[in-house]
């Protein structure tokens, strides 16, 4: 490999005559130049001595005067910062100790051994090391005068080609020097702030108020009302394999340590002493880099985080646009493109979720976004609360983004010892365009974010009851919908909403999870034994999260809930929200989950959330820490569902929130698949779930096939297109078996057969989306396997404009040197008459090329000349599987 140097790049900086460029010292400012050259203690000794004697000129008696009132100084220093005003500080030990003091450093200090690097014992010069933590190196300070450098020992050679550095200071590993010829530098050192301000580099990690006038990556206030707190290199270290999270948070995991190399750059405020240490994995099979923020507060007071992102992307100057998913209830993730110009654009979640409204994903493309080509970069958080991502172009046309938490209402207080890690970025790269991030993201989900366990598992086809009788359940009607189901085909029946407390509405019973006897007189226990008999799996439907105020455990526990008490309580779909931030009221709820899932066989839950936060303030707590709440919230979700899912990993479990409303990446870590929306409808799915593969694998997504006409948009569409939709997802029903026809029953029959024989293909084939909805009347995607063998094709007519003709379908991801046969599954059954023109019903079936025809054809040809579709009505589909069957060069045999 040719190593070539890049230093070239820096050249385009350009600073800008009114940014801020350089720092003073805090030496220079206290006119203290004159000790540069010091050497060490016996010279700082020798110099005190010189300078402490009367002098003839009036030059000698100024030194003089200042440094007999450095002492003052250091005095003055130590009142301000709340220190020893007893120490001493007398001749050497005041002025070695005046350059430790201005950086609350302790230099060349061994602080288990209490003995400097001159042997000078710590203790009899009484200094106080308090701030200094155990067993940490500390750097020296950055306050430097003009000219000086930190470097490490091993380094420190190079920064002066025409001789040796001047030694000025240590610190452990690491060297404060003085160059010899500052105009002796290279490329990079021209990123200096004191050549180039920080408002025009490309930063990794950006703080506010120094500088830097562009959006920041964390913000920070200190006890005295302080703001800024620059961060520094100080050293880095390269993990092999990945550095650990806190327990239960979301994250990429690794099988093996060999999967993923991990960088850490850990970076100084050497006056605060506030660390930040950014974590870089990178991972060898992907074209992915996941990072993570870890704040250290090595100080002696405390800091509260006022803003806190993941991820800081500096991109330079190009043309560029959002890519992002937004939407609201029963229409989430649709694709929103923006180009953007001058200035931040944001989008974000305040309601405690990831929302309906914003997802936490978003692809940059360099130029206009294409599907298959062009360069295009993808950023996921893992983290289902309070989101913002920024995309802000600079004066300079350079672009910043930023992804973390929502710094709105968010403020974290770090003790003196105590640490915050923020939730994990992923970061994707793609020359594929926006299918390529898509597909890189896919992979690496399903292989090292959800649950390992379901990684290769095919879930179950099943019938959830809530669209069949809503809360109008009972032991009965259930066994009925069981019995019906299991003649088409389908495997496991979910019990939803109704079955607990003395629930027939939602005003009433959240929190109470016991089994309602008047609707289960034999309980959960006598249902699933009965439906187990039947040779079909049992689920049921909870939301922990939340209480009713007419509940048992409301009347117990008012307090609860969040709220302020001085306040009314906002309720949302006649309900509130437990303060999941407190441990009791987990335990609490993780013992009532434990029991029900303990007393009897059951295979699936299925998890929601009802509503978003309010008034998000907490009993527990002090005032200090309320702006901590909304995330601990989401701390103690993610908490629970690790140890309920720990505790019982037989059981999949399905996470909702009113539909799609929390469908992120941190509930992938501990669900294998989130209900999509609450919006059953297929032509509303084919939208929803066309920009939910643009981040999230089709496996995850939860999809039913609906009753017509549609619950919720009164659409009625075939049970052709509603089934091929649903099964570009989990494929399950919600509707009642009791009401369908001998046809329907059949059909639904047919098309359980047909996904149980594709379903591998679907779930783990590359996706390749071919027609976009949101830019055409149509929609299709396809399926390809890894070696290029197999392939399914669904294609969906939104608004059929009669007597338009479509463009011929150009299909992806195929070998151009393979031959494929292609037929078409599962025909249609509607044909035009042509001497009447009305659309009548043909039994036999109506194929695209003909009844039993199979097209024989290239890849190349299917790459480059497409298949011709037609539709006849609004809502049509089609579906063509693809096999392999010769080499394009024995093609002219057939």
């Amino acid at each position: 490999m040719i190593e070539e140097d890049l230093s070239y790049l820096s050249l385009s900086n350009v600073p800008g005559p009114f940014d801020p460029r350089g720092v003073i010292s805090v030496a220079t400012m206290m006119g203290l130049n004159e000790l540069e050259d010091l050497e060490d203690e016996m010279d700082l000794r020798e110099r005190w001595k010189v300078y402490t004697k009367a002098k003839d000129s009036a030059e000698d008696k100024v030194k003089s005067r200042r440094l007999e009132n450095a002492s003052w100084r250091l005095w003055s220093m130590e009142r301000v910062r709340g220190g020893d005003l007893n120490k001493d500080l007398s001749e050497g030990v005041m002025l070695r100790a005046l350059g430790e003091s201005e950086s609350r450093e302790a230099s060349s200090v061994d602080v288990n051994s209490k003995v400097n690097d001159n042997g000078n014992n710590l203790e009899s010069l009484n200094l106080d090391m308090s701030h200094v933590p155990r067993g940490k190196e500390r750097p020296p300070s950055p306050l430097l005068i003009p000219g000086q450098r930190i470097v490490s020992k091993e380094t420190k050679k190079t920064v002066s080609p025409k001789g040796s550095p001047k030694k000025r200071g240590s610190a452990g590993n690491y060297d404060i020097v003085h160059v010899d010829d500052p105009t002796e530098v290279t490329n990079w050192q021209k990123l200096d702030p004191d050549v180039i301000g920080k408002n025009t580099q490309l930063l990794e990690f950006a703080d506010q108020g120094t500088g830097d006038y562009r959006s920041p990556s964390f913000q920070v206030r200190y006890e005295d009302g302080s703001t800024l707190s620059p961060v520094y290199y100080f050293r880095h270290r390269i993990l092999k394999g990945k550095s650990s999270m806190p327990e239960f948070f979301p994250n990429i995991y690794l099988t093996n340590l060999s999967e993923a190399t991990t960088l850490v750059l850990e970076l100084h405020d050497f006056v605060t002493g506030l660390v930040v240490e950014l974590h870089y994995t990178v991972m060898h099979d992907y074209n992915a880099i996941c990072r993570h923020v870890v704040f250290i507060n090595n100080g002696d007071s405390s800091v509260s985080l006022q803003r806190v992102m993941s991820s800081t992307v500096d991109f330079d100057t190009d043309e560029y646009f959002l890519t992002q998913l937004s939407g609201s209830w029963a229409r989430e993730r649709q694709v929103v493109q923006t180009r953007l110009l001058d200035g931040i654009t944001a989008f974000q979640s305040g309601r405690g979720a990831s929302s309906h409204q914003h997802n936490p994903f978003a692809i940059i493309s360099s130029g206009t976004p294409n599907e298959e080509h062009g360069a295009a970069f993808g950023f996921s958080l893992l983290y289902s609360g309070n989101f913002q991502l920024e995309a802000e172009i600079s004066e300079t046309g350079r672009l910043r983004v930023n992804l973390g938490i929502n710094p709105q209402g968010f403020a974290w207080n770090l003790e003196p010892g105590e640490s915050f890690c923020s939730p994990e970025c992923v970061l994707v790269f793609s020359d594929e365009g926006i299918g390529g991030i898509s597909r890189e993201l896919h992979r690496l989900f399903c292989e090292h974010l959800i649950p390992q366990r379901w990684r290769n598992f095919v879930p179950p086809v099943l019938i959830n009851t809530w669209e069949a009788v809503y809360f109008n359940i009972s032991h009965e009607v259930v066994i009925e919908l069981a019995s019906k189901a299991k003649e088409l085909g389908i495997e496991l029946i979910v019990l939803d909403d109704g079955w607990f407390g003395h629930r027939n509405d939602t005003t009433s019973s959240l929190g109470d999870w016991y089994p309602n006897l008047q609707k289960l007189p034999y309980g959960l226990a006598g249902l699933s034994k009965e439906i187990h008999s039947m040779g079909l799996q049992f689920g049921l439907w909870f939301e922990p999260e939340m209480v009713s105020r007419d509940s048992e455990l409301y009347s117990l526990h008012p307090d609860w809930c969040l709220h302020i008490p001085a306040r009314g309580k906002t309720v949302g779909r006649n309900q509130l929200v437990l303060d999941f931030s407190r441990s009791v009221v987990r335990d609490y709820i993780f013992s009532q989950l434990s029991n029900i899932l303990s007393s009897c066989p059951i295979e699936y839950i299925k998890w929601d959330m009802n509503r978003h936060l309010t008034e998000v303030f907490s009993q527990d707590w002090p005032a200090s820490r309320q702006g901590e709440i909304a995330h601990r919230y989401v701390l103690g979700v993610y908490e629970l569902l690790g140890r309920i899912t720990n505790a019982f990993p037989h059981i999949i479990f399905e996470t909702c929130s009113g539909g799609g409303g929390r469908f992120d990446a941190g509930m992938l870590y501990f669900a294998p698949q989130i209900w999509a929306s609450d919006n059953t409808d297929a032509v509303s799915r084919i939208y929803i779930q066309y920009g939910t593969t643009l981040a999230y694998p089709i496996c995850c997504i939860g999809s039913h096939v609906s009753t017509v006409p549609n619950h919720q948009t009164l659409r009625s569409t075939s049970m052709k297109t509603r089934s091929l939709v649903a099964m570009c997802g989990t494929f399950g029903y919600e509707l009642d078996p009791r009401q369908l026809s001998e046809d329907e029953k059949g059909e639904i029959a047919a098309y359980i057969q047909l996904y149980k024989r594709l379903a591998h293909l679907i779930r783990k084939g590359n996706l390749y989306r071919l027609w976009n909805p949101f830019l055409s009347s149509s929609a299709a995607w396809m399926f390809v396997n890894n070696d290029a063998s197999q392939a399914l094709v669904f294609a969906f007519n939104i608004r059929r404009e009669v007597g338009r003709l479509l463009p011929r379908l150009l299909l992806r991801g195929l070998c151009y040197e393979t031959v494929y046969e292609v037929e078409e599954l599962c025909p249609g059954k509607l044909v035009r008459n042509i001497d009447t023109g009305a659309i009548m019903l043909d039994p036999r079936g109506v194929y695209q090329y003909g009844e039993n025809k199979k097209l024989l054809l290239s890849g190349r040809t299917l790459c480059c000349a497409g298949l011709p579709v037609k539709f006849l009505f609004d809502a049509d589909s089609v579906l063509f599987e693809l096999k392999a069957v010769t080499s394009a060069l024995s093609l002219s045999s057939f």
